[in-house]
């Protein structure tokens, strides 16, 4: 006998099945099949009934007799208990991540209540300088007073405004140079050329200098930048003619040689004065410059032409004996220049130096001169007389002068304006070759001051 509702095998009687619990439809006997037979009901009406929810499973016929098992079946998970179950990972993981960014990643030094005092805002950075210099390598003295630049400052401060004071020295030969300045987003830009030192600098050789600059902040003293640097401190005769980046432009610093205060142009005047007299047979005896006292027939030409003269004997004679030292002069490269006092001392001069020595004693009387540069020579142009436009040419190289009219006139030679123009351009009868010329009045107007040591 099989259970007819799992197939389980049970034994013959047995009411319920020993595998699933379900009961047994039983034979009946024939005697009582035959005493219980009723007669036949109508059949009852036919409802409509619901149809079960898709996929529901019903309940077994033994279903009722294990109370447990069949509720389990029947009773649905509860919905919150899953949400529960869901969230609390979520949640603990929350709370956990959030104390570990309070703590800053578990750094003890970072708590909480500390997080006040931290900020990442623009504004809550401080001032902070940005400062470069570029200075020069080398320091001519005869070119420093037209220096461009002897330090160049840049700078620039990001987060806010900065006082700095800046400082610029070469000790021994410059003064400190000071400056404040407010450094702000916008560069500032500042050319340094401190100013010469007073007295006297020993300038006869060439020497290895410091170059010392600083900045500081101007409330707090404290310093951004400090430093030093080695150059090279030419002496006081080097100049150089000529430089690819200026050209001829360099010339002009020759203007610093002229030294018309200086002792030995006093010096210098004193004997002209004497040749002056040896010259008029004591007609003249005094250096009047651009003045006309009715001498030579009333030709105040002749004035300026004996007042040149007299120069060059006193070059020539008496205690200076001055003589041309016949040395490579080009104006195209560096090259030493003695000042008129060391001209003198040393009683020897190329062109470019007995020329210097000429236009300080003329610039000393009150008249107008100027230097004149032919190819690789230096001569003297003195005005004849003020705002004429005529000249004399003096030759400073013809050392000793012989005491003859005739020579006189080759040392200073009259040119009118056509021949003076056509001698400065090269196109005239006399001329060297076309001539730079270098007005000496233009010291004051360039800034040039003489040296003086």
């Amino acid at each position: 006998m099989f259970c007819g509702d799992c197939g389980s095998p049970i034994s013959d009687g047995a009411k319920f099945c020993p595998d699933c619990g379900a009961v047994q439809d039983m034979p009946m006997a024939p005697a009582q099949e035959a005493q219980t037979i009723q007669p036949p009901m109508p059949p009852p009406a036919i409802q409509q009934q619901p149809m079960p929810p898709p996929m529901q499973a019903q309940p077994s016929p033994g279903a009722n007799f294990f109370p447990a098992q069949a509720a389990a079946k029947a009773k649905k998970f509860p919905v919150w208990l899953l949400v529960i179950i869901i969230a609390l990972p979520v949640l603990a993981g929350g709370v956990v991540g959030g104390y570990f960014l309070l703590r800053g990643g578990g750094s003890p030094d970072i708590k909480p209540e500390n997080l006040a005092d931290v900020s990442y805002t623009y504004q809550s950075k401080k001032p902070e300088a940005i400062i470069d210099f570029v200075t020069v390598d080398s320091i001519f003295p005869s070119n420093y007073r037209t220096l461009e630049s002897l330090a160049t400052f840049t700078g620039y401060c990001d987060y806010g405004d900065m006082d700095v004071l800046i400082e610029v020295e070469v000790p021994g030969f410059t003064q400190p140079y000071r400056q404040k300045v407010t450094l702000g987003r916008q560069v500032t830009k500042l050319r340094i050329v401190p100013p010469l030192v007073t007295g006297e600098i020993d300038l006869n050789s060439e020497k290895t200098a410091q170059l010392v600059y600083s900045v500081k902040e101007s409330d707090t003293g404290r310093l951004l930048v400090q430093e030093s640097k080695n150059i090279k401190l030419y002496s006081k005769f080097d100049i150089i003619w000529w430089t690819e980046e200026y050209g001829d432009a360099s010339t002009d610093d020759l203007l610093a040689w002229l030294t018309p205060d200086a002792s030995e142009i006093v010096e210098l005047k004193r004997d002209a004065i004497d040749y002056l007299s040896m010259m008029t047979e004591g007609n003249l005896e005094m250096l009047i410059g651009y003045q006309d006292i009715g001498l030579f027939g009333g030709d105040k030409y002749k004035n300026t032409w004996a007042q040149a003269v007299a120069i060059q004997g006193a070059m020539s004679y008496y205690e200076n004996k001055i003589r041309y030292n016949n040395s490579h002069f080009s104006m195209d490269a560096w090259q030493r220049v003695l000042l008129p006092a060391d001209v003198i001392r040393t009683q020897s001069g190329i062109c470019v130096e007995t020329s210097l020595l000429m236009a300080s004693a003329l610039q000393s009387m009150g008249m107008h001169c100027m230097l004149i540069f032919p190819p690789g020579h230096t001569q003297v142009a003195l005005e004849a007389w003020p705002g004429t436009g005529d000249y004399y040419l003096v030759e400073t190289t013809i050392l000793p002068m012989d005491n003859t009219v005739d020579v006189w006139n080759a040392a200073v030679k009259y040119l009118d304006k056509e021949a003076w123009l056509g001698y400065i351009t090269g196109e005239g009868p006399y001329t060297l070759g076309e001539c730079y010329v270098l007005d000496c009045d233009l010291a004051a107007k360039l800034g040039i001051r003489a040296m003086s040591n």
